[in-house]
């Protein structure tokens, strides 16, 4: 499922932003990991060296290759193969399970590094209050920035969650060619503008979409992840700017990063043009 990817780039960036707050704390020579494990799906991971960030000669990450590293779990060790550029891949027959503790190890600098994490759940009774919004497009090419007000109420986003896990929602336009609700000049940085946003991270049963948020007409993902608590307590450090790369919480033991196990469902949403 395409879906799953994405959102595994999406909490890449989360954990890459809180990791390159500047700070004052003495960075030494860890290995940082980004692995998320998806129901169904094999194991990936992605190791790079810990890198300060007032290292200015230093244009882009350092990439960790040929380590050994093991995954066991369900009663299974699977050992992944290093692809280069510091990735890292278990047989893609490997199925993982929701459900199953799973613990990953390996050395370098003489220290093992470890971690172990849980597949959580598919969110259930996942439901939106509507399926579709109408909104009206926007003129700005003769100057001005979006300052919301479109108009519309919010979408309300519930799930099930009788034992206070964390989920947040992701809301990605699908369409290959999207129309923009905000017309530009020409000469405008529409960089300012995305096709996919997110919520923050609650534990309780629901959280809303403010219409505003959306920035292109047309059909979107609507996704209701379900994650466990030492990635919403990164994402929480992502945004303090005391944060540096040695300061982010991390659940990895004599390491840096996130090993971590998430579980989503998808509903579809139409923005439609008034």
């Amino acid at each position: 499922m395409k879906i799953y990817y994405f959102v595994i780039a999406l909490l890449l960036g989360v954990f890459l932003s809180s990791c390159s707050n500047e700070g004052s704390v003495e960075v030494t020579d860890n290995a940082v990991i980004e692995a998320y494990l998806v129901a169904g799906k094999y194991i990936s991971m992605h190791v790079k060296k810990e890198i300060p960030y007032s290292d200015q000669s230093i244009s882009s990450e350092e990439p960790i290759d040929g380590l050994k590293i093991s995954v066991t779990g369900d009663g299974k060790t699977y050992t992944l193969e290093s692809l280069g550029n510091g990735d890292y891949r278990s047989d893609t027959t490997v199925k993982l399970k929701v459900g199953v503790s799973y613990s990953m190890s390996f050395v370098y600098n003489g220290k093992t590094i470890s971690a172990t994490t849980i597949i959580p759940t598919k969110p259930e009774n996942y439901a939106l209050d509507q399926s579709s919004i109408y909104l009206s497009q926007i003129d700005l090419s003769s100057g001005g920035r979006p300052m919301g007000g479109m108009g519309g109420t919010n979408i309300q986003v519930t799930w099930d969650n009788t034992t206070s896990d964390y989920y947040f929602v992701v809301v990605d336009n699908i369409e290959t060619d999207p129309t923009p609700i905000y017309i530009l000049a020409d000469d405008a940085d529409s960089t300012m503008f995305t096709r996919r946003f997110r919520s923050q991270p609650v534990q309780g049963t629901s959280t809303s979409v403010n219409p505003n948020e959306f920035q292109y007409f047309g059909m979107h993902n609507v996704i209701l992840m379900h994650v466990n608590p030492d990635y919403a307590a990164l994402y929480r450090s992502s945004g303090s700017t005391s944060q540096n790369i040695s300061t982010p919480p991390t659940s990895i033991t004599n390491g840096l990063g996130v090993f971590t196990g998430v579980n989503a469902d998808t509903l579809k949403f139409e923005v439609k043009q008034r």
